[in-house]
């Protein structure tokens, strides 16, 4: 299934509602050269069923955003050449794992798909750093400014736990987050242990130390 929505003028920025899953790359292709004006020539190789998902409308502009994060996650690049742009594979880029998924796929977990998140509270940019520790090598991640969106490329279990993350980031704004990779240490415990450590110092301090959520 294929879901598209746009409005307005070309010239007016028209809202872009894309939902793709498992479509042929070249279809969202198409539909990026048909927004943005933009003329595209493919290499033969070109080849990945994609799904990609947005629940809030994005410009042109985002649109094109999010296009170049799901050729990233395939082992694309986009070369502008003249008055067109060249699509061709990254030959710096290996071999992306489930990067060409079986038709009638798309709600596996590690299948992959790309996720645009609208963050309401904080700069887009700014979640940037502090999550990237937890996309792998193959993934992407990317935020578009203008208008404050998250760009998400990975398995489909990790984009989803991505997505539960930026919202509780994303619900409390006045506080400073951070995020810890453990090499050795399993988290569950980690947070048992930082959880009693701020217990007993909320204790001796009567309440009034700052709280601490891990």
């Amino acid at each position: 299934a294929l879901a598209f929505a746009a409005g307005g003028a070309r010239a007016q920025q028209p809202s872009i509602t894309p939902n793709y899953k498992d479509a042929d790359i070249r279809q969202v292709i198409e539909a990026v050269g048909e927004v943005t004006g933009k003329n595209f020539i493919l290499d033969p190789r070109v080849k990945a069923q994609v799904t990609m998902l947005s629940a809030s409308p994005m410009t042109p502009d985002a649109f094109y955003e999010v296009f170049l994060s799901i050729l990233s996650v395939y082992g694309f690049i986009a070369v502008p050449s003249g008055d067109v742009i060249k699509i061709l594979p990254d030959s710096n880029a290996r071999q992306q794992p489930g990067a060409e998924l079986e038709a009638g796929g798309g709600g596996r977990p590690d299948d992959i798909v790309t996720r645009v998140i609208p963050v309401q509270k904080v700069a887009a940019a700014q979640l940037v750093p502090i999550l990237r520790p937890l996309i792998p090598q193959y993934g992407h991640l990317a935020a578009h400014p203008p208008s404050n969106l998250l760009i998400i490329s990975d398995r489909a279990s990790n984009v989803e736990r991505m997505a539960r993350i930026i919202a509780r980031i994303d619900q409390a704004a006045d506080q400073d987050y951070d995020v810890v990779r453990l090499e050795h240490a399993s988290a569950s415990e980690v947070v048992k242990i930082v959880g009693a450590l701020n217990q007993g110092s909320q204790q001796a301090e009567g309440g009034g130390g700052p709280r601490v959520t891990v």
